[in-house]
């Protein structure tokens, strides 16, 4: 688990979002409120879903410069996922490979209540399985 989590509020904007995500060069991220509670989840997949959007949106002239104007307007709230699923801090293993199966999200946000305390990816988990399984010498 990494306890340094990448976060945005619900009220940025979706060029904040964007250029969060280009920065950091992740694919997604919780959304928190100013206590630090997980209120959603939002994702490359939503700025993707967006696209209908800005194409019902754009009025003439440069597409481009149209799309720059709505992506200052249109807000984290706006395209982010509500539901916050997650695990609490001290899920095994076996319950982590459940929820990333059951979900098929490549995240889980760690909480203690609605609070952030972390956020583990599959990759996380394969790493450790992974690191605990025993070389095949054959």
């Amino acid at each position: 688990m990494r306890t340094e989590v990448v976060t945005i509020s619900a009220s940025a904007s979706v060029r904040q979002l964007g250029d969060l995500l280009r920065r950091r060069r992740i694919s997604g991220l919780p959304v928190v409120d100013e206590a630090h509670n997980v209120v959603g989840t939002v994702s490359v997949t939503d700025l993707a879903w967006l696209s209908d959007w800005f194409a019902g949106n754009v009025d003439g002239g440069s597409r481009r410069a149209g799309i720059g104007g709505h992506l200052d307007e249109k807000k984290v709230r706006d395209i982010m996922t509500p539901d916050v699923f997650g695990v609490e801090p001290d899920a095994s293993l076996a319950e982590l490979a459940r929820f990333f199966s059951r979900t098929g999200l490549g995240r889980a946000v760690v909480l203690e209540g609605r609070r952030l305390v972390g956020i583990v990816s599959v990759i996380d988990l394969l790493t450790v399985i992974w690191d605990q399984s025993p070389a095949d010498d054959g």
